[in-house]
């Protein structure tokens, strides 16, 4: 692999690394050389993550090659873990380098998979490497790993470790140096289990294990930032280099893990589990006989009379907080909440006492009286998991830290309605819809939120941990300085890269307004109109079958995509739209998800679809970590801004929280600014999904008349903003549909043939009625092309030279890009002309009419043909237009008949189709478009040919019928000769 030097430091790259790789590098480098913290901003599909990897482990090698020949440290006697922090100081710098270990975290473990798969694709595979996971992905148990509830697994586990009765743990230590593990240097998740499940050790156990030896630790950062992850994974970040990829929501990780909510439900749970295990032991005069000596309980019934006390007296001073309920709730300072428990008896002095009678008692009832119980020890483990934050640290320096960064609201607590399919609510609340939610039917039930405003309270102590560089990059960080004030972490070196691809591999454009030239504005008071619904679903069916490949469709919440669903699937869009692409919805629970993504992965490589449609939410699982590399995701439209909920408590007291705290020396931004902000990173990160490598391509469209504000587009990455600085009005629909047809028609020299070809609908079964051959607004598939910057979609003509379009009622089109003789996409449009407020407007004709194929095709033409010209000749020449207004941008071309003898079919589908047109009456023809389009959905042959032998059955028209071959599917060729013999007897 090819070496190069930066910074002084040799790293070997896969390829030649392009300039902004290696100022990548370079920074990352710096960092490490100068032990100091680093945000680095790199756009999605730039090498981001090869290049981490290959500048920090080639740093790391250089620093031990350095070491002396003679040197017979390892990595264990170099940097010990046991050493005292004052025998650590006392190492040479040599041997400090030469032991650092490089933590590498991002969001989720799916994130982690591929920076694993890239690592092993490099020349740094050989180094040691081992992730981090749960025991829910860990664990090969038959019994534990059945559990579905984690705290139970995870209570379960630690007993039967404790107890020695876990053989796969056993095993752990007698395994952890064969060579069956050894000989894999970088294991990932698969690896693990694959290895533990060969070996008969426990996957879960022998990852801490490997760490030890580890040159790269991958893992979750919620590990990190956790202090109670970071303790139960006993990582220790001395002097190790920690790098937060997608580090966009670090932010709101840190302010998560500092935060906590205690439900009445919680304490009301907590004390009848409480009560029961009580009589159980009164009833057995504290010795329960079925259990073995060594699990019985190590408290007494007096014990849990004391905590069932402290619970009551907590559940009562929860209930006796006043909230008025038009308010739906209260805020104070944040040292409140130990005034609050306090009066449960819950102090700083005693609480660790209360934490471990807690967890004792959890453990008994989920090792020995599981079945007794619906919700084992599940309201006991919600107190003892808010107790931990709140009394995560002490002191006075602690106390003023909660005052100023943290605040308490106390809410009613909701009670759930059933929800119907998968629909779940978001944890954070942020992308979830309150629609099933509603007051509780006990108004003393509530809710108590210990929040924290402050992310740099939670970073904190990582910057505490005398780690040797924190690096923190993603695709979309800017702008950084909010990031680096809220963070509050001393950065030295700051990067803000631009995008790799060339500005014409990606095509960016605002869309403020649909084909109906309907406003498209998902604010929240618009986004129930009906008119912008349909408008945005006429949208998406305008734009999906100039899209190869797929189209993903983003929108602000989950509530939207569903109103857009349902409100489609009413009006008929959806049907219309799956026709060309299948719609696939982006699913709330994880196995549903998979299965989603895999039929859609399946679908866009299918040759015989054309691509499919995936709808999505901004902060959802799709727009945060998949890769829709290529023909995956050719398109991406955002259909608008994801602000958080305007009156969400959480967001309202953020916002508070900034403005409050907010000075010039700390240069945090405001809450109005953090509210738009917030918007915009998760706009950016949609985005992101499409452009995924250097030679990748595709169309990114802003489908909210917002997107036009100045300051709402530089809120965007600067690479997508740098294509909207020309703007200032945007252009009207018809010229984006024109130019995006033009723009992937030029970059289809990179695609894959099978994915850029596309098959356009002829006409849908139910999109023909009876007074005109295409169908109503309200149900027609698109077709879409170019005659001479004139652009014909769903009921609207569309001349991209004006401002203004050329409307029509309905028009019929025909679409056909399976002939060698069209260079294009032809289009065929018959039309009658009238005015209109001093413009040319066009209308179809209510009869089925003849069409002429242009001969010269160095500028194609619409033609056009007045409404009372009805014939049924085989052909027709081009005559002289007819004289129009001189204003007029439209030429009207009048027909004339010319009688030949056609005894064979014409070779082109498209002079056949033309023929075709012409030859039979209005009925037959529209017999002949939905028999047609029928077939190419169904495949039902048998009803196919026997429509067409009816449309046909002039004897005159046999022909017509036997060249009808053409369209026959390659499985059914055979039953159509058959056919053909027996109507030539």
């Amino acid at each position: 692999m090819p070496e190069y030097i930066i910074n002084g430091v040799p790293v070997n790259f896969p390829f030649e690394p392009y300039q902004i790789q290696t100022n990548y590098m370079a920074k990352v480098i710096e960092c490490l050389q100068n032990k100091t913290n680093g945000v680095l901003e790199s756009p999605t599909g730039t090498g981001k993550t090869l290049s981490l990897l290959c500048s920090s482990l080639g740093w790391l090698l250089f620093m031990k090659s350095m070491l002396p020949q003679t040197c017979t440290d390892t990595l264990d006697t170099l940097y010990p873990p046991e050493l005292s922090e004052e025998e650590n100081e006392n190492l040479t710098p040599e041997k400090k380098d030469a032991a650092v270990k490089i933590i590498y975290a991002s969001r989720t473990h799916a994130q982690l998979s591929q920076a694993m798969q890239e690592l092993k694709n490099t020349s740094y595979r050989s180094v040691r490497a081992i992730v981090l996971g749960s025991r829910d992905q860990l664990c090969i148990h038959g019994e534990i790993s059945k559990q579905e509830n984690n705290a139970i697994k995870t209570t379960l586990c630690r007993e039967a470790v404790k107890a020695h009765k876990c053989t796969f743990y056993n095993r752990v230590e007698y395994v952890k140096d064969r060579t069956d593990v050894t000989s894999l240097p970088v294991l990932d998740i698969e690896d693990l289990v694959k290895v533990g499940r060969k070996t008969k050790a426990c996957p879960y156990y022998l990852s801490k294990e490997l760490i030890e030896q580890a040159d790269i630790i991958f893992m979750p950062y919620n590990y990190l930032l956790d202090p109670k992850a970071r303790k139960s994974n006993g990582l220790k970040l001395q002097n190790s280099v920690i790098i937060l990829d997608e580090a966009h929501n670090v932010e709101k990780m840190c302010e998560d893990v500092g935060s906590a909510k205690l439900r009445s439900s919680d304490i009301a749970g907590a004390i009848e589990d409480t009560s029961t295990v009580i009589k159980v032991l009164m009833d057995s005069g504290e010795t329960i006989c079925n259990v073995e000596a060594e699990n019985q309980p190590d408290f007494t019934a007096g014990d849990l009379v004391i905590l069932k006390e402290i619970l009551l007296n907590m559940e009562k001073a929860v209930d006796s907080v006043s909230i008025m309920f038009s308010q739906g709730g209260v805020t104070h300072p944040g040292v409140y909440i130990f005034d609050l428990l306090e009066k449960a008896n819950i102090k700083f002095g005693n609480v660790q006492t209360i934490l471990q009678m807690l967890n004792s008692l959890i453990t008994h009832i989920v090792t020995t009286m599981l079945k007794n119980f619906v919700r084992p020890g599940a309201g006991l483990q919600s107190v003892a998991d808010f107790l931990e934050v709140v009394y995560a640290g002490k002191g006075p320096e602690y106390r003023l830290s909660v005052e100023k960064c943290f605040r308490v609201h106390i809410e009613f607590e909701e009670t759930k309605q059933p929800i119907k399919g998968n629909v779940k609510r978001a944890a954070d609340g942020w992308t979830a819809s309150k629609q099933n939610i509603k007051p509780p039917a006990n108004p003393n039930s509530k809710v108590v939120n210990f929040w924290c405003f402050n992310p740099g309270f939670g970073m904190k102590q990582l910057l505490n941990s005398e780690a040797r560089s924190i690096i923190l990059t993603s695709g979309t960080l800017a702008p950084l300085k909010p990031l680096i004030s809220e963070l509050n972490m001393p950065v030295a070196v700051t990067l803000e890269n631009p995008h790799i691809i060339d500005r014409s591999q990606v095509y960016v454009k605002v869309i403020s307004h649909g084909p109906d030239r309907a406003e498209l504005n998902s604010s929240f008071k618009n986004r129930s109109n009906p008119k912008y619904l349909s408008s945005l679903g006429r949208t998406a069916l305008a734009l999906c079958p100039i899209t190869p490949g797929g189209l993903l469709i983003f929108f602000p919440s989950y509530p939207l995509l569903h109103k857009c669903a349902e409100d489609w699937r009413a009006t008929g869009i959806w049907e219309q739209i799956d026709r060309i692409k299948p719609i696939f919805i982006e699913p709330r629970d994880k196995d549903s998800f998979l299965a989603t993504m895999a039929e859609y992965y399946a679908k866009v490589r299918d040759p015989a679809a054309r691509g499919a449609i995936f709808m999505a939410v901004c902060r959802g699982k799709v727009s945060e970590g998949l890769d829709f590399i290529d023909a995956n995701g050719r398109a991406v439209m955002i259909t608008g801004l994801p602000f958080p909920p305007m009156m969400d408590a959480r967001v309202v007291l953020k916002q508070q929280y900034l403005d409050t705290n907010r000075t010039p020396e700390n240069e945090l931004i405001t809450g109005n600014d953090w509210y738009a902000l917030e918007a915009s990173r998760a706009v950016n990160q949609a985005i992101g999904r499409v452009i995924r490598h250097k030679n990748d391509f595709g169309a990114i469209l802003l489908c909210d008349s917002r997107f036009k504000n100045a300051r709402q587009q530089s809120q965007l990455s600067s690479w997508v903003h740098s294509h909207l600085r020309d703007e200032r009005n945007g252009p009207n629909f018809g010229t984006v549909v024109g130019e995006m047809s033009r723009f992937f028609r030029s970059m289809a020299k990179f695609d894959a043939p099978a994915s850029v070809r596309e098959v356009y609908p002829i006409v849908a079964e139910d999109d023909v009625n009876e007074n005109c051959c295409a169908g109503p607004a309200s149900s027609r598939t698109a077709a879409i092309s170019e005659y001479d910057d004139k652009f014909c979609i769903n009921d609207y003509l569309y001349d991209s030279k004006q401002k203004h379009s050329l409307t029509s009622n309905c028009a019929e089109t025909i679409n056909i890009s399976d002939s060698e003789e069209a260079s294009g996409n032809e289009l065929v449009t018959l039309y009658k002309c009238e005015r209109k407020d001093g413009h040319e407007l066009l209308r179809p004709s209510a009869e089925p009419c003849s069409v002429v194929k242009q001969e010269e095709r160095r500028k194609r033409k619409l033609v056009l043909v007045p409404d009372n010209f009805i014939k049924t000749e085989p052909s027709v020449t081009v005559n002289e237009p007819m004289s129009v207004e001189q204003d007029s941008d439209i030429e009207i071309i009048e027909p004339k008949t010319e009688r030949q003898e056609l005894r064979k079919a014409p070779e082109s589908r498209v002079d056949f189709l033309h023929e075709v047109k012409s030859s039979l009456d209005a009925a037959n023809y529209k017999q002949f478009l939905q028999a047609l389009a029928v077939y190419n959905r169904d495949s039902n042959f048998a009803v196919f040919i026997e429509r067409m032998v009816f449309c046909f059955k002039a004897p005159h028209l046999l022909y017509l019928l036997q060249a009808m071959r053409r369209f026959v599917k390659p499985e059914h060729k055979l039953q159509f000769d058959t056919r053909m013999e027996q109507l030539m007897r």
